[in-house]
């Protein structure tokens, strides 16, 4: 059976911005570091290394960023994206996520035929805190998270796991970011780029997407393309 490894942000999901305002709220003691987030495009990174990075901002600036990066706790890090967690549960409370169009009739068509798993670097309860407020969580068997690991390939290393575990003999990665496309063929898998993000299809393709399609908004197209059939 075809597992169907899906990102979130900018995949399943529109959230307005709600993850950063979430982390910028955890870092509000810590200026360099959220200054540094207001630099960031987020896109396709995983939770923890985006914490890595900003954290690093708030180091000896005479270092260059990859020693400081290097000098970044494992602690420091788990503190932040706690308190990250905790001000995504209340951002998503007041600005739930949105479903992208044709999601919401596309997946229960998927869940028939197909092992629907995520495959993504946000971390475990942040997706599911994403996914709740969007009303996607229980399509969900599996994956790959960030809280697995900061690496996005090692997330999809992960996530094929977890779906072989579930009987999976093949997958497909489906995602917005270059890093999505990339991280898949690190891992070995297929990739779909699906541009609804801030990358077009040309984009996607020119990236190495194995197969690219521009929404989710024909149900039937995407099923086709998704499963092959």
């Amino acid at each position: 059976m075809r597992a169907l490894l899906f990102d979130l942000d900018g995949t399943l999901t529109r959230g307005g911005g709600g993850g950063g305002r979430a982390l910028a709220r955890a870092l509000h003691a810590k200026p360099q570091a959220a200054e540094e987030l207001r630099k960031m495009r987020l896109d396709g990174m995983t939770d923890r290394s985006i914490a890595r990075i900003v954290l690093a901002a708030e180091g000896d600036q005479s270092i260059p960023i990859e020693e400081r990066m290097k000098q970044v706790s494992e602690n420091e890090i788990d503190t932040v994206l706690a308190h990250y967690l905790d001000a995504l549960a209340v951002e998503c409370a007041a600005n739930p996520y949105l479903p992208q169009p044709g999601i919401v009739e596309l997946l229960p068509r998927l869940r028939d035929r197909s092992l629907l798993g995520l495959c993504t670097g946000n971390l475990a309860r942040g997706a599911e805190i994403k996914l709740t407020s969007a009303g996607l969580w229980n399509y969900w068997r599996f994956g790959g998270y960030g809280s697995d690991a900061e690496p996005r390939a090692e997330i999809v290393r992960t996530a094929w796991k977890r779906a072989q575990e579930n009987g999976a003999t093949e997958a497909l990665v489906i995602g917005d970011t270059p890093r999505d496309i990339l991280a898949a063929h690190d891992a070995g898998l297929p990739a779909c780029g699906v541009a609804t993000g801030r990358w077009s299809v040309h984009d996607l393709a020119t990236h190495g997407a194995d197969m690219v399609i521009k929404d989710f908004s024909d149900t039937r197209a995407a099923v086709e393309l998704l499963l092959q059939v």
